[in-house]
């Protein structure tokens, strides 16, 4: 497979057409956060938490963390009093373990999900236009350290997934912070 390489500030309709084709086909891509770079695969896609967990090698039943919008996340969390004890920290680098809704567990696979709604309107706008969340990973294989640069993108996924865009403007390399908010008081995670 040959990787696109996009640059976020250069994207151009076409390129942008690319990079959904191939989230809607369930492919993971390697895209910027306001986080880390991540690799990402449209949850509502056949076979993408599969997809995304064998390139990053990480065991199949590992849950995976969701950026979604506030509108999808509404839907997503079953537990108003959570949802709204998140949403102060929305958009933003929080990750919150939330009770999930019926629609939630769809992506989840089990009673709770990770949800983030990224400070970028890129993701954000992206999520909107494909009408579902992402699942997200940090961009990096299990166990090693998220990738920080280009190099170390290539490197590692470089024929493996079929879009990397790159933002030359991100100097973010620290993963959101969890919390889960389903403890009783909520419980910092990381």
């Amino acid at each position: 497979m040959k990787t696109e390489v996009f640059h976020l500030s250069k994207m151009t309709k076409r390129q942008l057409t690319l990079l959904k084709t191939a989230l809607l086909s369930g492919a993971p891509c390697i895209l910027p956060s306001d986080t880390v770079y991540g690799l990402m695969a449209l949850a509502t896609a056949n076979k993408a938490r599969e997809n995304l967990n064998k390139i990053k090698n990480n065991p199949q039943n590992k849950p995976t963390q969701i950026l979604c919008t506030l509108k999808q996340a509404e839907i997503l969390a079953d537990n108003k009093d959570q949802l709204e004890q998140a949403q102060k920290y929305w958009p933003g680098a929080l990750t919150a373990i939330l009770t999930a809704s019926k629609e939630g567990k769809k992506y989840s696979g089990i009673d709770t999900i990770g949800l983030r709604v990224p400070n970028d309107t890129f993701l954000l706008d992206l999520m909107e236009n494909l009408i579902s969340p992402l699942l997200a990973t940090s961009a990096n294989l299990h166990g090693q350290e998220p990738c920080k640069n280009t190099y170390e993108l290539l490197n590692i996924f470089d024929g493996i997934v079929p879009c990397i865009v790159l933002d030359e403007n991100s100097s973010k390399n620290t993963p959101s912070k969890i919390i889960d908010y389903t403890k009783n008081p909520p419980q910092i995670i990381r």
